[in-house]
């Protein structure tokens, strides 16, 4: 029911709106009808002609909103563009000019290495002439007596400064050679010099080398005086990437009985340590000793142990 004297809405076309219209009567043109496309004045045309907008892309024509891009007109213009850029006149030799040339560059690095090197002349002179003399020690044609003269000559230019470079990584191989055909006099000058820094040089990725070259070569209280080095120090070298080599070789190879049990002894734990005495001394007699430690002995071991399994 419609009120009387109220008013309908009626917009500026004089139309209703389309709210109010039965929906019977409605009607929705088709797309056909929807009537002819939307024309634009261009601002330059003096006429004002209306010109249509197509939405096809025609070629060589510049895209709306894009008049600073460069349009080729001619192939030749792309393709010059597309080509590599060409040698200048004045240059010759083409791509093998461009290369770098490899000889050059190595002489150069060389000559920096070197000129580094003389920058820092603590050890380099010392370094250059025992590389010289070992050189010709290492060889298999030097004989016996050539050897003995060159090892003397490399005694004296090496000895006090030993420690120093024991480090470097090409100056190890020369105390390395020095160890395997010194004589037992010149191990031992050496072996006082280094005795107090073993430890370091088993980690250390080059002069781990000079702690197995002693190994081999030394005599049983220098090795004996090597293992006992390593006492406190066990569970860090296994852990450790190049330490680990030296005590695994020090313990299969050279160890006696006692001396693998002294390496093996911080692998059982602080309370292994504690309740250990002359007497009972190996892990059995403990255990036997401390039945009610077992657990606790155990369970050091595994969290010990652990770790080096995984690595």
């Amino acid at each position: 029911m419609e009120t009387k004297g109220k008013k309908k809405f009626v917009g500026k076309s004089g139309k209703t709106p389309r709210g109010n219209v039965p929906h019977g009567k409605r009607k929705f043109k088709r797309d056909k009808d929807s009537g002819p496309p939307k024309k634009l004045l261009n601002k330059g045309d003096e006429e004002g002609k209306p010109k249509t907008i197509s939405k096809k892309f025609v070629k060589g024509q510049l895209r709306p909103g894009r008049g600073s891009i460069k349009q080729f007109k001619n192939k030749q213009q792309s393709e010059k563009f597309a080509k590599k850029r060409k040698l200048q006149d004045g240059e010759e030799g083409g791509s093998e000019s461009k290369k770098p040339k490899w000889n050059e560059f190595k002489k150069k690095r060389k000559e920096l290495k070197q000129t580094r090197q003389l920058n820092d002349r603590s050890n380099f002179d010392i370094i250059v002439k025992s590389k010289q003399i070992w050189e010709s020690v290492r060889r298999k044609k030097c004989d016996k007596e050539k050897r003995e003269k060159l090892m003397n000559e490399l005694q004296k230019l090496i000895q006090g400064k030993i420690k120093s470079l024991a480090f470097a990584h090409d100056s190890t191989r020369v105390i390395q050679c020095f160890i395997q055909y010194g004589n037992e006099e010149q191990r031992q000058k050496i072996f006082d010099e280094l005795k107090d820094s073993l430890v370091e040089l088993s980690k250390s990725k080059y002069s781990r080398n000079i702690v197995k070259k002693f190994l081999m070569y030394g005599t049983k209280p220098q090795i004996a005086e090597i293992i006992k080095s390593f006492k406190g120090h066990v569970k860090k070298m296994l852990r450790h990437a190049e330490a680990s080599a030296v005590v695994e070789y020090a313990y299969n190879d050279k160890a006696i009985l006692e001396q693998r049990n002294m390496l093996t002894e911080e692998l059982y734990g602080n309370t292994f340590q504690v309740y250990k005495t002359p007497i009972v001394s190996t892990l059995d007699k403990v255990l036997e000793a401390q039945p009610e430690k077992r657990e606790a002995i155990l369970d050091e071991m595994k969290q010990i142990l652990t770790p080096m399994a995984q690595k």
